[in-house]
């Protein structure tokens, strides 16, 4: 069996995956257990586990129920306890074997103190850190100062051919916020362009890579949008303090 990437989309913008090395499986946050559990099906895949991005209940609710039906336990960082207990923390982890199927883990937290980014061939699922087009937000147990630094530390030093997998289909509203800040940015216009497009007749957009994420999301450059911030009455001295004026200026956009 070839390896495989499925996603599927649950609520109105949520995402849910199975990541799959020939039988070996995991379920990355199955926040729709029924959706979850009919992708097995379909796929005719027993995972191995659930993993977390992160513990908000729009992920993670779904694993109680997963975890009763597959009898498979439920991994993430331990830092997100206050919204679900995993059963096996993985705290200090950069890597995860599930048989054959072999994960890397980069924490990076600020959306919240636990988020994790899961790489495996090729492919980045951000959870809730990362969109197409911004970041996540930080109202809800989370630290802009804290997700500035895991965005110009742990994200910046990725490679750029990573597929992006966020947690959210954001697109469509994160883009014309760059767009206002950046009226010339052609990659951006092209790439919203793309997304409604695929939602007009009803598919799913593309991922996109990490380096073309890195051109049309303003979070990934903080530094480069200085002059947006100064027409706009904002300060900032140095990349970490222009992400936190970004952030608060995503919030009342």
């Amino acid at each position: 069996m070839s390896p495989l990437l499925a996603r599927r989309r649950y609520r109105q913008d949520n995402y849910l995956y199975l990541l799959a090395e020939g039988q070996d499986a995991v379920l990355v946050d199955p926040g729709d257990p029924a959706k979850a559990l009919l992708l097995c099906r379909e796929s005719g895949l027993r995972p191995r586990a659930v993993l977390h991005t992160h513990g908000h209940a729009d992920h993670s609710g779904g694993s109680d129920e997963v975890k009763a039906a597959l009898g498979i336990p439920v991994l993430g960082h331990g830092a997100d306890a206050a919204w679900y207990a995993p059963d096996e923390d993985l705290a200090g982890r950069s890597e995860l074997a599930l048989g054959g199927l072999r994960l890397r883990l980069h924490h990076a937290p600020g959306h919240t103190p636990g988020s994790l980014l899961v790489e495996w061939r090729g492919a980045l699922l951000t959870g809730d850190t990362l969109f197409w087009g911004g970041c996540g937000n930080c109202r809800h147990g989370g630290d802009p100062a804290l997700l500035a630094r895991s965005f110009l530390s742990t994200l910046a030093v990725l490679d750029g051919g990573l597929l992006v997998h966020p947690g959210h289909d954001y697109a469509a509203q994160n883009l014309p916020f760059t767009l206002a800040l950046e009226p010339g940015n052609a990659e951006a216009r092209q790439r919203l362009a793309e997304v409604q497009a695929a939602r007009a007749i009803g598919e799913e957009p593309a991922p996109s890579t990490l380096a073309a994420e890195r051109a049309v999301n303003p979070f990934l450059r903080p530094g480069s949008l200085a002059g947006a911030l100064a027409a706009r009455g904002l300060s900032a001295h140095g990349p970490e303090a222009a992400f936190v004026a970004l952030r608060a200026l995503r919030d009342r956009f």
